[in-house]
Formats: structure tokens, C-alpha cells, sequence
């Protein structure tokens, strides 16, 4: 099922599309949360820290490969607006042979090195076995997450964001059977987790190409010299090659923030990988607007109605920011018992409470920041919004170290918030110029 968002009432167009997002995004989340509730009720607080301590390592791949795949969606939503099929059969096929090849390479060297990288990061001695445990296994499986996320950017730059989310549903309901009988059942400990998560992944990665395949010939995979063109490739890497940067930037940043944060101890880094874990689920809803305002503003820059396009991001502005006011109190509230269903102990959630209410009252700011950069980037402004997001980050970064001897594990929280003002202002500027109108991308 595919979406022309080019006609029809915009906010209706908008959150039609949006709500699968959504869920997509939630269950994608839960699917992660599920693996540290089973992990740190049924096998030991120290296994979830092992797997939060993991979480860094895996995601420096995953965020590479992602934004090689921000290129493409871009390019896609564009032609489909623009009702150029034959460039999208050709695109997807050159696409898809490069980001296989980059999903092993990337799988290979994450398996190689993982305890290095662990290693580097200062991870407490008590985790490291653990950790490396996890994610040598979790390795094995990024090809095929991997092919989960291009299948479901072929269909969502169409407008199909309702497909990903059956598979979604289809591979969490998996992930938690097969979580509780590895665990509980076989006593495989943290290994079973890992080996459950592949499975899952393996699973929904299937029920996506075969959908492809039956219902949408322009997504077909055919290897022939004929049904590619490597000058689209190029033209969808000059727009993934900036948020490649910047995720390579990302990752690195990462790895010195979670730096900071093992200086901190176990403790501290159980309760924040727990707590970024429920923040991560709370903002979700926000960033998968954020995914549908550039998704509708890419397809109606393709069909040159760029006043239907600033439409659909103030109407998504409106969305954020009521989904804001909603998780902000929740978060606020509710965050110390959110905390207590991962198993860990009260000193434990004490400290990701503090985090809670010191992140929450800024998740408006941050929706901000991210509806404008998604307009940006729709419009292929992808320079820019890669550089600002380098430059919030080094403001973090920064911060993080300067002030940590000041504010101890509290920095962590302070920093992120200030690189989200500062991004929000940036953007809102960039929008405001009207300069990206004459970005070459």
C-alpha cells in the first residue's frame, strides 16, 4: 500500500501516515526494552549494565549504515512525488548490492574488534566478558537488520508506513517468546537474549521482502548490468554522505560520552543506558513525526509544491508539540517506577530519576530542532543539518568533560539539553534565511 502525499487535506495526509510510524517506532523500542526487563529480572542487574554497556559499541555500525540509507529515502520520496518509477526500480537495485556489502564488512570488523572497543571505553571489568558475549552474537545479525531498514525506507518513502509496522508486530511478539524460553527455559543467560534478537530480526527481514516482492515490481531485486544506474547511487550518496559524517562523528562522540560515564561506575551506568532506554521510547513519538514531516515534504518538493510542504511542517509542529506536553509529565511523574521494572535497585532508579526530570521539560525544544531539520533535509539541505548536529555534539562532548568534576553524573542529562537548544536555534535560523532553497544538497 502505497501513500501519494502530494493531495488531500495535510494534517489528515500527515497523521494517518504518522501513527504507524509511531507504533513502528514503540514496538521497535520495546523490542530492546524487552530483552533488559527479561535480562535484569530473571538473569542479574550486572547483565544489564553488560547490555547497556553494549548498546554504544553496536549502535557506531548501525548508525553508519542508517545514514547511507537517509540518501536513498530522500531520492525515493523525491521520484515518487515527481511519479519517476523507472529511477527508483534502478536506484534500488544499485542501493541494494552497496549496502550489503557494507552490512558485512561493517558485521565482520564489529565481531573482530569488539573487545577492543570495550576495552577503550573503560568498561567496568565486572561487564566486560558479558558484553562481549552479547554482542558477539548480536553482530552475527546486522546484515539482516540492516535489510529490515532498507526494506522499510523503500516502502515509507511510498507513503507505506503501515508494512513495517506488521513486521515490527510480527518480530516482537517473536523476540519475547523466544526471550522467555532461551532464558528461562534453556538457562542461556544473556546469550539467549542475543540469539533471540537475531531471530526476530531474521524473521521480519523475510516477511518484508516477501511483501516487496509480491506488491511493489519497482522494489524487486534483479542483479542485471541493465536495471541499474550508478549515477543515481552517486547522486543518493552525495545526500548520505554528510549524515555519514556526521554518524561517524556521532559514534565517536558516543564512545567519549560513554566514556564519561563508566568513570561514573556500574551504578551510574546501569541507571542512565536503563534510563536512555524509557527516553528513548518516551521521544519516540516525537522523532517519527519528525521521519513524516521530511517524508512529505520530500515527495511534495518532487512534485514542486513547496507551499503544501511548508504546510505539512507546521502541521507537524503541531503534533510534536502536543505528543510533548503529553510524555513531559509522564516522564516527570511516572519516571522512578519506570525505572523499578528493569529489577534494579532503588539507589539505581534514584539516579535516573534525577535524569528524567532535568531531560523532560526540554523534549518540546527538542522536537523543534528536529521538525525543522527534517524540513531541511526533505528540501536536501543535508550539509547543514549534518554540520549542526556535528556542532551540538561537540558542545556536549565538551560540556560533559569540563563540568563533570563539577556535576558529576548530572552532566550527562545538562549537556544533552544544552545541544538541543543550540541545535533548535541553529535550524530555526537556517529555515528563517530561506538559504536552503539554494543548497546544492
Amino acid at each position: 500500500m502505497s501513500n501519494d502525499m502530494t493531495k488531500g487535506d495535510v494534517f489528515k495526509t500527515l497523521l494517518l501516515f504518522t501513527m504507524p510510524l509511531i507504533l513502528t517506532g514503540l514496538l521497535q523500542q520495546l523490542y530492546y526494552i524487552t530483552d533488559s526487563i527479561i535480562v535484569g529480572n530473571f538473569i542479574g542487574e550486572a547483565a544489564l549494565a553488560a547490555i547497556g554497556a553494549s548498546s554504544p559499541v553496536l549502535n557506531i555500525f548501525i548508525f553508519i549504515v542508517t545514514s547511507l540509507v537517509s540518501g536513498y529515502t530522500i531520492l525515493i520520496s523525491q521520484y515518487y512525488g515527481a511519479k519517476e518509477y523507472k529511477k527508483i526500480s534502478k536506484l534500488s537495485n544499485t542501493f541494494f548490492i552497496f549496502i550489503m556489502i557494507a552490512a558485512c564488512i561493517i558485521s565482520m570488523l564489529g565481531f573482530v574488534f569488539k573487545e577492543n572497543i570495550l576495552t577503550l571505553l573503560h568498561t567496568p571489568t565486572e561487564i566486560l566478558q558479558p558484553s562481549s558475549e552479547y554482542l558477539a552474537i548480536v553482530f552475527i545479525g546486522v546484515p539482516f537488520l540492516v535489510l529490515y531498514n532498507l526494506f522499510s525506507s523503500m516502502l515509507r518513502g511510498i507513503g507505506d508506513s503501515k508494512t513495517p509496522l506488521n513486521a515490527i508486530i510480527l518480530s516482537s511478539i517473536i523476540n519475547i517468546v523466544l526471550d522467555l524460553a532461551f532464558v528461562n527455559l534453556f538457562l542461556w543467560g544473556i546469550k539467549g537474549v542475543a540469539i533471540a534478537t537475531v531471530i526476530a530480526q531474521i524473521i521480519s527481514c523475510g516477511y518484508l521482502l516477501f511483501y516487496i516482492h509480491k506488491k511493489h515490481p519497482m522494489f524487486r531485486i534483479c542483479l542485471q548490468k541493465s536495471l541499474m544506474d550508478i549515477d543515481l547511487f552517486f547522486d543518493s550518496m552525495k545526500l548520505s554522505t554528510p549524515a555519514v559524517i556526521q554518524s561517524s562523528f556521532g559514534s565517536v562522540g558516543s564512545l567519549l560520552l560513554q566514556n564519561i560515564m563508566n568513570s561514573f561506575g556500574v551504578d551510574v551506568v546501569t541507571a542512565i543506558t536503563t534510563a536512555y532506554k524509557i527516553d528513548t521510547l518516551t521521544i519516540l513519538p516525537i522523532i517519527n513525526v519528525s521521519v513524516a514531516i521530511s517524508i512529505f515534504v520530500g515527495q511534495n518538493v518532487g512534485a514542486n509544491n513547496m507551499e503544501r510542504a511548508k504546510e505539512g511542517l507546521k502541521k507537524g509542529i503541531y503534533i510534536i508539540l502536543i505528543v510533548a506536553a503529553v510524555i513531559t509529565p509522564i516522564v516527570v511523574l511516572a519516571g522512578t517506577g519506570l525505572m523499578k521494572i528493569f529489577g534494579v535497585t532503588d539507589a539505581v532508579a534514584a539516579i535516573g530519576q534525577r535524569f528524567f526530570r532535568i531531560c523532560a521539560i526540554f523534549y518540546p525544544v527538542y522536537g523543534l530542532q528536529i521538525a525543522y531539520a527534517a524540513f531541511l533535509q526533505g528540501n536536501k539541505d543535508v550539509i547543514f543539518t549534518s554540520a549542526n548536529n556535528i556542532l551540538a555534539l561537540a558542545i556536549r562532548v565538551l560540556l560533559s568533560y569540563t563540568l563533570a568534576a563539577k556535576l558529576g553524573s548530572d552532566v550527562i542529562a545538562i549537556s544533552e539539553m544544552c545541544s538541543w537548544v543550540f541545535g533548535a536555534v541553529i535550524c530555526f535560523a537556517r529555515y528563517k534565511s530561506n538559504r536552503w532553497q539554494k543548497s546544492p544538497g
